[in-house]
């Protein structure tokens, strides 16, 4: 893994999908990108960059955090997306590397 495969809070690409994701039997868990697959299981992305696939009866639900363009236009003529609350930015932050992190912060509504 690589560090261009660990997802920046404040500088998220289009494909990227921050959520909390409600996993039966281990609650809420906040990833960089949730996606569904055609075979519907849930692809999910880590702020570490890890990856996994969830079965359908693993998930209860898929809460999606919003973003926001923000800045300055780069070369592509686009402005930078980043986590649009600052709360849940700092999250990620602290979720990018330290898998003890990863695991303590969950999400609470």
């Amino acid at each position: 893994m690589s560090l261009a495969d660990t997802p920046d809070p404040e500088n998220l690409t289009n494909v990227d999908k921050p959520a909390v994701v409600d996993v039966d039997g281990q609650g809420n868990v906040y990833v960089a990108s949730a996606k569904v697959r055609d075979n519907g299981w849930l692809w999910l992305k880590q702020w570490d960059g890890q990856t996994f696939k969830l079965p359908p009866h693993r998930v209860n639900a898929v809460q999606r955090i919003r973003k926001e363009r923000y800045g300055e236009a780069g070369s592509s003529g686009m402005k930078p997306q980043r986590i649009a609350d600052e709360g849940w930015r700092e999250r990620a932050r602290a979720m990018t590397g330290d898998m003890e992190a990863a695991e303590a912060v969950v999400a609470d509504d």
